[in-house]
């Protein structure tokens, strides 16, 4: 997503920095970097799906360990 935003940013800069030349490789620039923007936010938002059925939150400390886990790692909870 950083990169879609880097992107985004240059290509606003170089629109206002030469408003001729610029102009059409700026709007590319924007389109890539939009594009790039909402892919990686359908790119996190499935790991988290799939995350989904193999994790379980602690109820001491709220963070995600693994299904499996006995013994939180972070707060040192057991699981029954």
């Amino acid at each position: 997503m950083i990169v879609g935003l880097v992107l985004f940013i240059v290509g606003i800069l170089l629109i206002v920095s030469h408003p001729i030349l610029g102009f059409i490789p700026g709007l590319l620039l924007i389109v890539f970097g939009i594009v790039a923007m909402i892919l990686g936010g359908i790119a996190r938002g499935g790991l988290a799906l799939l995350r989904l059925g193999t994790m379980k939150t602690c109820p001491e400390c709220r963070s995600s360990v693994p299904l499996s886990a006995t013994i939180c790692r972070y707060c040192q909870h057991r699981f029954q």
